[in-house]
């Protein structure tokens, strides 16, 4: 049997975001299911045309926090507990879950002209939101791995983390990168480029 040797790129270990009573309070997360989105673009420049489907998958870090406790303390006896596709215990976060009603329209706006993502690590781009509330900036920053599984023709969005903070990233201040150009690469459309400001000799 396959397995991939990154951990939250396998199927089996995707959340399936059953509603859950946390302290009294119902919580649905029909907003957090698995969903498909297509990038398409006509010719450009040397970009050839695109017509990408994508599945967007959602880890529960977006709803939770860390936790100094472990997974072999029973986490599933509470509703507020989760362990993550490393087998990390974690916990629910009200405000994440809050914000994570946001996700999906920020994620969409990936396949829009001229949007573009920031590269972060190895398995990982980040795009994020910034806001103003009442004089103070919160920038919503959304981290994912984007793959091409085996013998399919659509990548795989899987959004690792979610998190507010109140100043950007390094990241997002270098390395930007147009999400459709990241896309093709990832389907093989052209040739793939260093991440960051690395050049080929």
């Amino acid at each position: 049997m396959f397995v991939p040797k990154v951990r939250w790129r396998d199927a089996r270990r995707w959340e399936k975001w059953e509603p859950r009573v946390i302290n009294g309070t119902r919580y649905a997360f029909d907003h957090l299911l698995d969903f498909d989105m297509t990038l398409s673009r006509p010719p450009r420049g040397h970009l050839p045309a695109l017509r990408i489907p994508i599945r967007v998958v959602f880890d529960c870090h977006v709803v939770t926090e860390s936790t100094e406790l472990h997974s072999s303390d029973n986490p599933r006896a509470d509703a507020s507990s989760w362990v993550d596709s490393g087998g990390r215990l974690r916990r629910f976060n009200p405000g994440r879950y809050i914000r994570s009603f946001r996700l999906r329209t920020l994620i969409k706006g990936l396949t829009e002209e001229n949007a573009r993502c920031y590269v972060a690590s190895a398995h990982n781009y980040m795009v994020y939101e910034h806001t103003t509330l009442e004089g103070s900036s919160e920038y919503y920053q959304v981290y994912f791995d984007l793959y091409r599984p085996s013998g399919e023709p659509r990548l795989v969005m899987y959004v690792q983390s979610a998190y507010v903070k109140d100043h950007p990233t390094a990241a997002s201040r270098r390395h930007a990168k147009p999400f459709a150009m990241l896309c093709a690469e990832k389907v093989g459309a052209i040739p793939t480029k260093p991440k960051g400001n690395k050049k080929t000799p």
